[in-house]
């Protein structure tokens, strides 16, 4: 036996790992390390009984076969178990029931082979090609299969538990029945892949693209699919119960009937989904896009409660909300006798002036809203207020240092014409002729000019308050205006 053959290895130097996709870039530059222990090889070559019977007989080795030649041999029940594999060609090999637990097939070529039921436990496949595989019913548990390809590979029944495929490349992919939990996925490529039944509890799939994914029944409670691709996803029967889904990319997807209690979709991308007959306890959507989703049938309410429904999951929450807290029912009830809308600029050194009006109108039975539109401007601006102002009972509006919320407010006004508003500005600014129009409305009052700060907060019951309150209480005695 040459001198240092069972030398230890430092891994991550003996291989350079590929970068590609596709068979033009699985061989990698050869190293220009060691090369395979020829007596080893020899022993190899002469067929399994010979080398299983070496292996036995000298259990401490590990057997070094690197670049070792072997398209499609016969290796049934083999052991090679920690060798040293690293850019082997096994291609096509016959590899069934063999025991590769902790080898080492860095860069290596298993495209085509068949691994049916063989022992994967900590191997490390980083950069290997496995297209077309058949590694149904292996165990893979712990294995490192970083940026492997495995396109088209079979791997139903298979238990990859903790195993590590970030980067990989699985498009096309058969895991059906398969076991991954807590299996790092992150980054890999999935798209089309086949994950129906498969149990992924606790697994990454952060970044993961898995487009048109079959992923029906698949548990995959509390797993990580923060950023995934998971546009037309068919997701009928999926358990993501407490799955983090942040920002992912939904669209199209069919969830029905999946679980998604205590799931996090914020900021996620439902647009044409389909959510129908599903489980939506303790949801987070904020911020979720359902433009042309299909909601219908959601339970909100957790097991053992009764069964509540609603068609819509933004209403959904609001709904357990309302069902569960009384104070937000008292508030819901009283809402528009409760809420005043305060719009205006309040910088610094003017916040003062701001504090004093919030205090009167508590004093008086209300509940302030504050809304500072500077600097924004545009849709969005009108938008927000047109949903604060028709929730309030009347809107007092400093032009003050924002002579933009008179611009905003005249797009408001005419929808809310039962909503009166209150305007004031410091004596000295031009109003300008967007003031003045808003003015003729039948809903604004009077523009109030004052001074200074300290004379509006002497004026704010008898001049502000107390005016926009009777033009409200006036408004309620009539027909709607609208």
């Amino acid at each position: 036996m040459p001198k240092g053959a069972n030398l230890p290895i430092i891994r991550g130097n003996l291989y350079r790992p590929i970068t590609g996709i596709g068979r033009a870039a699985v061989r990698p530059c050869r190293t220009n390390g060691p090369m395979a222990n020829a007596q080893h090889v020899e022993i190899f070559r002469q067929g399994v009984a010979a080398w299983n019977r070496w292996r036995s007989e000298n259990p401490r080795l590990t057997p070094d076969l690197r670049e070792v030649e072997s398209p499609g041999a016969a290796l049934e029940e083999a052991d090679l178990s920690r060798a040293l594999l690293i850019d082997a060609n096994l291609k096509d090999a016959k590899l069934s029931r063999a025991r590769l637990d902790k080898a080492i097939l860095g860069a290596a070529d298993l495209s085509g082979a068949d691994l049916t039921n063989a022992g994967l436990t900590g191997a490390e496949l980083h950069g290997a090609l496995l297209e077309g595989a058949n590694l149904s019913g292996a165990t893979l548990d712990h294995a490192i299969c970083l940026d492997a390809v495995l396109h088209g590979a079979n791997l139903m029944g298979a238990s990859l538990l903790r195993a590590t495929f970030k980067n990989a490349h699985l498009r096309g992919a058969d895991l059906r029945g398969s076991s991954h939990s807590n299996t790092d996925f992150s980054g890999a490529d999935l798209t089309d892949a086949k994950l129906s039944d498969t149990f992924a509890a606790g697994g990454s799939f952060a970044a993961a693209t898995l487009r048109g994914a079959r992923m029906g029944s698949a548990v995959l409670s509390g797993a990580d699919l923060a950023r995934a691709d998971l546009r037309k996803a068919r997701l009928k029967g999926a358990d993501l119960t407490g799955a983090n889904l942040e920002e992912a990319n939904l669209s199209g997807a069919d969830l029905t009937e999946a679980d998604l209690s205590k799931t996090q979709l914020a900021r996620a991308d439902l647009t044409k989904a389909r959510i129908v007959d599903c489980a939506v306890f303790g949801i987070s959507a904020w911020g979720a896009d359902f433009k042309g989703a299909e909601q219908s049938s959601l339970r909100i309410t957790d097991l053992g409660e009764s069964l509540v429904v609603v068609d819509d999951l933004e209403l959904a929450q609001f709904t357990y909300l309302l069902l569960q807290n009384r104070s937000l029912r008292d508030i819901i009830t009283t809402i528009e006798a409760n809420i005043v809308l305060l719009l205006g600029h309040f910088p610094e050194g003017r916040d003062w002036i701001l504090d004093e009006m919030r205090g009167k109108l508590r004093r008086r039975g209300y509940t302030p809203i504050l809304y500072d539109s500077e600097p924004r401007r545009g849709r969005e601006v009108i938008e927000t207020m047109w949903t604060l102002a028709r929730m309030a009972r009347f809107v007092v509006a400093d032009f003050t240092d924002a002579m933009s919320v008179a611009h905003e407010l005249r797009a408001v006004v005419p929808e809310l014409p039962n909503v009166p508003v209150q305007p004031m500005m410091a004596a000295g600014q031009d109003e300008g002729k967007v003031i003045d129009q808003l003015t003729r409305d039948r809903s604004v009052l009077t523009l109030y000019r004052y001074r200074d700060a300290e004379t509006l907060i002497g004026a704010l019951d008898e001049r502000i308050f107390a005016p926009a309150e009777a033009k409200s209480y006036k408004m309620m005695a009539r027909e709607p205006l609208s």
